[in-house]
């Protein structure tokens, strides 16, 4: 009888040790915006990822979270050659990310005004070859990846929306 006493308090004590992660984001509605737009979120431990694929190269999506938390990380990954502009809304906050097609240089606003990397609403975008790579703009095959800002988690909106112009269409 003690044996199996101690057995249940340490199993107790596993459980309740156990890393507590945040409540799973529950996303009522994704709506897109253009032909054939499509926009997929995977969890990927604390890091929420939103695969978006538009063969028109411009489109929008609006994503609602009905409850639980947003993840520590959301990173937007765009299935595209290239990105003239992707806005993020949220709030008050529009944060604009415009890539150069000639030099893939990356260039930053909010709200209409430039920022640099120092800024609370600055987007850190990677653009990588299907091989995970470095990569150029205009890609063949890869993605451009970009995290939303840490503003953003700061005001904890319920919902955002994106909209993109790709400008090799």
């Amino acid at each position: 009888m003690i044996r199996l006493g101690l057995f249940l308090l340490i199993m107790f004590l596993m459980v309740s040790c156990q890393p507590q992660t945040s409540p799973l984001p529950s996303l009522t509605v994704i709506t897109t915006e253009g032909v054939q737009t499509k926009v997929v979120m995977q969890l990927e431990g604390d890091t929420a990822v939103f695969d978006i694929t538009s063969p028109t190269g411009i489109g929008g999506a609006n994503v609602q979270l009905s409850s639980g938390e947003w993840r520590p990380t959301v990173i937007l990954r765009f299935h595209l050659n290239g990105l003239e502009e992707m806005t993020l809304t949220y709030g008050e906050t529009a944060t604009a990310v415009n890539i150069s097609s000639t030099d893939s240089q990356i260039r930053q606003s909010v709200n209409d005004a430039p920022i640099d990397s120092s800024s609370p609403h600055w987007m850190k975008t990677v653009i990588r070859n299907e091989d995970g790579s470095a990569g150029q703009i205009p890609l063949e095959n890869g993605t451009i990846e970009v995290n939303l800002p840490s503003d953003f988690h700061t005001q904890n909106p319920n919902s955002f929306h994106i909209s993109w112009i790709d400008f090799y269409r």
